[in-house]
């Protein structure tokens, strides 16, 4: 069913309709409604061009009306080229107008929450992938175990049969994990970015309220509400054969790297422009992604700070670990008896595994070098207290 606005095709958004319009093939808005979640209204407004279609969208409806081949990779291409060609042209067109700060702020308001319902989008579906793949990796692992103890059952010809199906297993378990620690972190990225958009919303709102009380006169429209994004999580079968369960790994790499893009994307958006009046926000999120922003205070590099450590703290620290062995090696021969090792041990040892922790010596090779150098310096130590002959005093 055609949407009943018309569409403006010397706009990039109407060239991107018209593209929406031909790809669905006439299919009502209902029935897009159900299968791809949001209201009718508001696939009607993405089929006219009044409203930006979310970029995802635009992957499944192509995979979804076009054959697999060659057609469905030019589609894809065609539709991201609409697709991006419509967004800068949203962006350029968010000028200030003669509307005033109160709509400017209504439509910041606006873009935040839609950013709200894109990632939780983003991390519903790293959520429904992890789902998948916890019983992917189940059943990869039970493969692997059951290689395993074929190749220690079988003879030569199931050994070499069992090698290789070991093989596959191993690589294909290797790719789960890989897929499914991917997944955890476009869930995590997704939150803080729903936390972010979260306090650009309730800043807005702010900035919206303080607004309408200094200008009583001024009458605008208010936006809609946003409907939620309908997902439905299907649930993963048991056992799945290797043509399935491939198929799905590579679909689930696929949407894994369409959604990294996606946050990929709108990284360098984070910040608020300069001319805002509106006060930029500082949260968790936004610090994390700004690759500017200095990692220690007062502007030291994380470089600078690994030199600091590795070529001047060590210094004085192995100074005074040395005068604190030179103090026991002179109390020992000053006195008869090695009992010089026990203050040693208890003041000695800590600040030699310190100097080695100093010079960024990993933990446990430091908790072995260390009582190693005591220990040699201790025996050397007692050796020292034994009654020696004078050189030069031995019989010819």
């Amino acid at each position: 069913m055609a949407p009943q606005r018309g569409i403006d095709e010397d706009t990039a958004g109407g060239q991107l309709a018209v593209f929406l319009v031909e790809l669905t093939r006439q299919t009502p808005v209902r029935e897009l409604s159900d299968r791809f979640g949001r209201s009718s209204s508001t696939w009607g407004n993405y089929l006219n061009g009044s409203t930006l279609i979310p970029r995802q969208l635009v992957g499944r409806l192509v995979e979804s009306f076009t054959p697999p081949g060659s057609t469905r990779n030019t589609k894809a291409v065609r539709g991201l080229e609409l697709w991006k060609a419509a967004e800068a042209e949203r962006r350029a067109g968010r000028s200030p107008s003669a509307d005033g700060d109160l709509v400017r702020g209504r439509r910041r308001r606006d873009d935040a929450l839609q950013q709200v319902v894109k990632y939780r989008a983003v991390a519903a579906n790293a959520e429904n992938h992890l789902a998948e793949l916890r019983p992917m990796l189940a059943h990869t692992q039970s493969r692997l175990e059951h290689a395993e103890l074929q190749l220690r059952l079988g003879d030569e010809r199931e050994r070499a049969r069992a090698e290789r199906r070991l093989g596959q297993a191993r690589e294909r378990l290797g790719r789960v994990r890989v897929q499914q620690e991917l997944a955890r972190r476009r869930r995590m990225t997704a939150e803080e970015q729903q936390e972010f958009w979260m306090a650009e919303v309730l800043s807005a709102q702010e900035e919206i309220s303080r607004l309408e009380r200094e200008v009583r006169d001024l009458v605008t429209v208010p936006p809609g509400p946003l409907d939620p994004v309908g997902r439905d999580a299907a649930d993963a079968a048991d056992a799945v054969d290797d043509a399935d369960f491939e198929a799905r790994l590579e679909h689930i790499t696929a949407e894994g790297l369409e959604d990294a893009a996606l946050i990929e994307e709108d990284l360098p958006h984070l910040r608020p422009p300069p001319a805002d009046p509106v006060q930029p926000l500082s949260g968790t999120a936004l610090d994390k992604l700004a690759p500017d922003k200095p990692a220690t205070s007062g502007g030291r590099r994380p470089g600078q700070v690994l030199a600091w450590r590795r070529f001047v703290l060590p210094f004085p620290l192995l100074g005074v670990t040395g005068f604190l062995y030179w103090a026991c090696q002179g109390a020992a021969s000053s006195r008869s008896g090695g009992w010089a090792v026990v203050p040693a041990t208890l003041l000695c040892l800590p600040v030699l595994y310190g100097s080695l922790r100093a010079t960024t010596v990993r933990k446990l090779p430091a908790r072995i070098a260390a009582p190693l150098l005591h220990i040699a310096w201790s025996a050397l130590l007692v050796l020292d207290q034994l009654p020696w002959p004078p050189p030069g005093t031995g019989t010819r």
